[in-house]
């Protein structure tokens, strides 16, 4: 075999080896190009999938709001009994007997003014979002005498017997009920602060469902 031949057969199987080098270099390539864009499609389907997720938990955290109900915000205030005022009385009262005065008798009570609160009544429109609630009238709810703050001046020294001061105590609640039933400041500051009262104990569980809501005192 000539050395020119040889030459030749050498340089075609160089070609071939070249080839098929190229060519698995070219696949390789190819594998790694299509091997990014999966990667990058399934990168973005999960930027997808994300965005989808936040933007449904906005969705739902700003625009589903609980449906409130009177029973919610009756069950809020369930207490039987609300002393909204307390007010401190200094009176005094007279003893008369067959139309003499026996004794006048001074004295310190306190006077508690407030409501039923089974009594409230609640509406509620979600449509125009507004919650009216009516407050029943305010009564006296408790008249405590202070026993040891009776101090007597005798008009008649026999009325100074063993049992005066069971006697004027009884007197004494008397005659604060007299006087503080028609104590108009009284009543006033008492639904001033049941009303203060009703709104703070309904504010924060409103506010906690939809704060578009407005409370109104009636």
């Amino acid at each position: 075999m000539s050395e020119e031949k040889v030459k030749s057969e050498i340089k075609e199987e160089n070609e071939k080896i070249t080839k098929k080098k190229t060519k698995k270099e070219t696949n390789k390539e190819t594998k790694k190009k299509i091997n990014k864009k999966i990667i990058v499609r399934i990168i973005g389907l999960l930027a997808i999938i994300a965005i989808g997720i936040v933007a449904k938990t906005t969705f739902f955290s700003k625009s589903h709001k609980e449906i409130i109900t009177s029973s919610q915000l009756q069950k809020v205030i369930n207490i039987s009994e609300l002393s909204t005022y307390q007010a401190v009385y200094n009176g005094i009262a007279k003893m008369e007997k067959d139309g003499d005065v026996k004794y006048y008798v001074s004295y310190e009570a306190k006077v508690n003014a407030g409501l039923d609160i089974k009594k409230i009544k609640i509406d509620v429109d979600n449509d125009t979002k507004r919650i009216v609630v009516k407050l029943p009238e305010i009564i006296i709810t408790d008249r405590n005498v202070d026993i040891t703050t009776l101090d007597y001046i005798f008009m008649d020294d026999k009325a100074n017997t063993s049992t005066v001061s069971e006697e004027a105590y009884k007197l004494c609640i008397k005659d604060v009920e007299d006087e503080t039933i028609s104590e108009k400041e009284i009543y006033d500051l008492a639904r001033q602060n049941a009303e203060n009262i009703v709104k703070a104990l309904l504010k924060p569980f409103v506010n906690q469902l939809d704060t578009d809501y407005v409370i109104e005192i009636d």
